[in-house]
């Protein structure tokens, strides 16, 4: 695969092309391979060149040329004589001197000389040691520059391109003094904490946040308090603390109208970071939003639903869409049952979504393939094996920085766990304010445009909009849904062309999102990463648990494994003081019979462990959120939390009612809970790991006992017998007219 690779090595110096100067000769980028870059040389006389970009980069004479042979990042600069024609002598001479002081701290020599004088040899001293020899050595003159001061001043003429005339000022003197003079830095935060606090209250004066300032002070540095210099820097005098308010800007701050206040309050630290990327997945939007569309859920009824969806701002590219209920809960509240929305664990599926190929699913349109769309296939499948396969048209894009808002599921520990382990960074935008993250707004009203105003269900843009009997009409699950938003983005979205997408060579060419990102991945290239079963792992819901002779214990439920090591872990503690002895366990909400502890003190790998009663639940596709409301439901009756085959008999009775749902035709059709878009291969088997089952012979099979059905049910034709067959996959449901087994 061609192009640079990001992730690997920065190669902002040089693009495939360009010409570069090494080891005397001059050569031309051909092709970047991982770490190695191929070089062809320009007499001729030599074979191409495969070598390591450190190598290349760290040459002493290296350079990219342009077409004359110049030096390009050199060719624009004026000479040092140019530059200081405007300056008076004496400005001309400090200048000169300071130049080549820098000179002799960068490179250890001074300009003409060619042996390095005591104290800078390069080879035998560091960079930090040369600044302190050069600072004691202005102190001898009366010249005062800590070290620190004289790497600020070198950093400052190189960034100029070692332009003499940045010397001439001296910047300790020239910096801005900071907010609140002379008061103490702590006192300071305090002030714009309280402040902060204050927003969503009711207006109040000065005199309130000085005493709030004022009993924090005493709270927080009771011990620094003691000293009388710390309390004279801490506790200011009264007309002092309002100067500051006002020099601050705090004081008008309180005058402001609530609304005001609080928008202000939730405002990220400046500065902003606009929606510019150059690179696939360098900048990555996400948001959720109402689907605006009824589905049947769980329990045969029209709920709502969310979307949330990951879009790549170099390429407009839908990089990941997730769908997910949202379900009110019943009862009173504290003690609702039932309720849903989208989760972190929702947020990290979506994550994961963008670190795999989007596979073709039975009966999408055949446009939707990647090898028919304007993706660069062939290049992906020599970089990607998983590109072989039968995938849709959707580039497979790894995040580096994701924008998100502050709702609760993004200011999740969890969810900020696992961006630091993909290796994403993560910018918060500003409270109710859209414009924050415009592509992903833009996404959802295409979305609504084009998507979701054709699917039956659909509720308008407003309650005012909505039709009549919305939730009467044929809907479909969220399975459905999900399936066909998908094949939208690829067969649609993707291959539409975009305004926002122009070639840089052909200005007034419109490009779609496949098309610019076939344009981005010859430059910069594509690196899979295939999360293993391991890292796979590491993306679930984590739990801490302590190790019994009975198991360990998730969510009121016993998980046991029927390997040795989990014995070996009974009583022992796991040396984690922060955890009070607890042991790590992972589990997937969606897939709560199975999950995973890691013995980090012995054998140094994840354990499985199941569910005591998996084998009570083995026909039903139940979740974590199933047994939260099952056990919700036992409670209210006065049943105990810990009663786990109660809860387990709970979770089949309510699976059996949600076979029976509002329309005769919806009642025959099995309907499969939502468990996720994909779920990660965590090494888990499909069975309870027994030996697969002998296929049986149809003819030794014994006649079963008669079924008692009325003989008039059998002859108005009110029952058929079952003709169930296990469907090829969870999420394919089972042909029409049939009846799911009980």
């Amino acid at each position: 695969m061609t192009g640079t690779v990001s992730g690997w090595f920065e190669t902002d110096r040089v693009c495939l092309g360009n010409l570069v100067r090494w080891r005397g000769g001059v050569w031309e980028v051909t092709a970047f391979k991982g770490r190695q870059i191929t070089l062809r040389p320009q007499s001729g006389l030599e074979a191409p060149v495969d070598t390591l970009w450190r190598e290349v980069e760290s040459a002493p004479d290296f350079a990219v040329l342009d077409n004359d042979g110049q030096d390009v990042a050199r060719k624009h600069l004026p000479a040092l004589g140019e530059l200081l024609e405007a300056t008076t002598p004496a400005e001309r001479e400090k200048a000169l001197w300071w130049h080549e002081h820098m000179k002799e701290l960068h490179t250890g020599l001074r300009p003409g000389c060619t042996t390095a004088r005591p104290g800078y040899d390069p080879d035998t001293t560091t960079f930090k040691q040369r600044c302190q020899t050069k600072s004691a050595e202005l102190a001898a003159v009366g010249i005062e520059f800590s070290w620190r001061a004289l790497d600020d001043r070198r950093r400052a003429w190189k960034a100029a391109d070692e332009n003499p005339l940045v010397l001439l000022y001296d910047g300790r003197k020239t910096r801005t003094p900071d907010p609140g003079g002379r008061t103490d830095k702590r006192v300071i935060a305090l002030m714009h904490e309280v402040t902060a606090r204050h927003a969503r209250e009711s207006g109040g004066r000065v005199n309130r946040v000085y005493e709030d300032v004022e009993t924090l002070v005493h709270q927080r540095y009771r011990r620094e308090l003691k000293d009388p210099r710390e309390a004279e820097r801490l506790l200011l005098p009264r007309s002092t603390f309002y100067t500051r308010m006002q020099e601050l800007g705090l004081t008008e701050q309180l005058k402001k109208t609530t609304r005001r206040r609080s928008r202000e309050a939730s405002k990220p630290r400046r500065p902003y970071t606009p929606s510019v990327a150059l690179r696939p997945g360098q900048l990555v939007q996400i948001d959720t939003s109402p689907l605006k569309i009824k589905v049947i859920g769980d329990d045969g009824r029209a709920v709502s639903a969310e979307l949330t969806a990951a879009i790549d701002v170099a390429s407009r590219s839908c990089m990941a869409l997730m769908i997910v209920p949202v379900v009110t809960g019943e009862g009173p509240p504290g003690r609702r049952i039932g309720g849903r929305a989208t989760k972190a664990f929702d947020l990290v599926l979506l994550l994961a979504q963008c670190f795999a190929p989007l596979p073709m699913r039975p009966g999408w349109d055949p446009l939707t393939a990647a090898h028919d769309s304007a993706l660069p296939y062939g290049q992906l499948c020599a970089a990607d094996a998983r590109f072989a396969e039968a995938v849709a048209a959707r580039p497979v894009i790894h995040p580096r920085t994701i924008v998100i808002d502050q709702g609760s599921p993004y200011l999740s520990d969890h969810f900020k766990r696992v961006c630091s382990f993909l290796g994403i960074s993560i910018e918060y935008a500003r409270k109710d304010t859209p414009t924050d993250k415009p592509l992903a707004e833009a996404f959802f009203h295409g979305f609504a445009d084009t998507f979701s105003q054709f699917v039956k269900g659909w509720t308008g843009r407003s309650f005012e909009q909505r039709g009549y009997g919305v939730e009467r009409q044929r809907l479909f699950s969220l399975n459905q849904v999900q399936a066909a938003a998908e094949e939208w983005v690829a067969l649609d979205y993707q291959q539409q062309p975009h305004e926002g997408l122009r070639s840089p060579l052909y200005p007034g060419m419109v490009l779609s999102p496949n098309q610019m990102y076939d344009r981005l991945v010859a430059s910069y290239g594509y690196r899979p990463r295939q999360l293993t079963a391991e890292d796979n792992r590491k993306l679930l819901v984590p739990a801490w648990v302590t190790v019994t002779d009975k198991g360990v214990q998730i969510d009121n439920r016993t998980y046991r494994s029927l390997e040795g090591p989990l014995w070996d872990l009974e009583g022992l503690d796991s040396g984690l003081a922060h955890k009070n002895g607890r042991w790590e366990a992972r589990y997937n909400p969606y897939y709560p019979d199975v999950a995973w502890l890691y013995d980090h003190r012995l054998c140094g790998r994840w354990i499985p462990v199941e569910f005591l009663y998996r084998h009570m639940l083995a026909d039903l596709p139940w979740t974590h959120y199933h047994w939260q409301d099952a056990a919700e439901e036992w409670a209210l009756g006065g049943g105990s939390r810990e009663d786990e085959v109660a809860i387990t008999l709970a979770v089949k009775e309510r699976h059996r009612r949600t076979r029976r749902g509002p329309t005769a035709r919806q009642a025959a059709e099995p309907r499969l809970p939502f468990r996720g878009v994909i779920r990660p291969e965590t090494g888990d088997a499909s069975g309870s790991g027994a030996a697969p089952a002998t296929p049986l012979d149809p003819d030794t099979v014994p006649a079963a006992p008669s079924l008692p059905v009325p003989a008039r049910d059998l002859d108005n034709g009110r029952y058929t017998l079952p003709t169930w067959a296990p469907a090829s996959s969870e999420d394919d449901p089972p042909p029409a007219g049939t009846a799911a087994p009980a």
